[in-house]
C-alpha cells in the first residue's frame, strides 16, 4: 500500500512538472517584474550617505528633458566641478572651458554660499548659507559596481555619483553624473 501511495505521489509531481511554468495570459506582466533599469539592478547602486558626498567632483554628463528658462545658465555649461565639505559647505564652479588645476586651491577663492545635508534615502538638501529655505533637493545614488557604456557612450564607474534634481512635485528635472576629482 505504501508503494502505491509513493508511486502516485511521484506520478502526480511528474505530471505537474510536465505542464511547464504557469503564465498569466489574461493580463500583461507587471512592469516592476520585467524592468531592466535602475530599480531592478539595485545591487549596482545605493543611496548616498554623507561620507559618499565628501570631496570634489566633476561633471561627466548631464541630461534633462526639462526645458530651462535660461538655456545659457551656468548649470548647463559642459565643465562643472562641485565640492562638498565635512562642515556641510557646498561650492561649485561652472565653465565653458575645461576647469584645470587642483580643486582645493580653486575652491579657496569661491565664496561659501550654500550648505548641504544628506537626509533619508540619499536626499541631498541644499540651502542658502544664511537661510532655512530649501533651494534644491537632489536624489543622490552612488554606483557600487562598474557598468558598461550604454546609449550615451558613458560608462559608470564604481564610486561615481548620479544626482537627480527633484522638482517641487517630486518629478525628476535634471540628472548629473559626477566622478571624484583629485583634491
Amino acid at each position: 500500500m505504501a508503494r502505491w501511495i509513493g508511486a502516485l505521489l511521484v506520478a502526480g509531481c511528474a505530471s505537474l512538472m510536465g505542464w511547464g511554468p504557469a503564465e498569466a495570459t489574461d493580463r500583461p506582466v507587471a512592469k516592476s517584474l520585467t524592468r531592466t533599469g535602475a530599480g531592478a539592478q539595485g545591487h549596482l547602486s545605493r543611496a548616498c550617505s554623507g561620507n559618499d558626498l565628501l570631496g570634489s567632483w566633476e561633471l561627466v554628463t548631464f541630461n534633462s528633458s526639462y526645458r530651462f528658462r535660461h538655456p545659457q545658465a551656468p548649470y548647463l555649461f559642459p565643465h562643472q566641478v562641485f565640492q562638498y565639505s565635512n562642515q556641510g559647505g557646498a561650492k561649485s564652479a561652472h565653465s565653458l572651458q575645461p576647469i584645470l588645476g587642483r580643486s582645493d586651491e580653486m575652491f579657496e577663492a569661491v565664496p561659501l554660499d550654500m550648505t548641504y545635508q544628506v537626509a533619508r534615502k540619499g536626499r541631498v538638501i541644499l540651502k542658502a548659507r544664511d537661510g532655512e529655505e530649501t533651494l534644491e533637493t537632489w536624489s543622490c545614488t552612488v554606483v557600487t559596481q562598474d557598468r558598461e557604456a550604454r546609449g550615451n557612450g558613458v560608462a559608470l564607474r564604481r564610486g561615481d555619483l548620479v544626482m537627480t534634481l527633484m522638482g517641487s512635485e517630486g518629478q525628476a528635472l535634471f540628472v548629473r553624473h559626477l566622478r571624484k576629482r583629485a583634491a
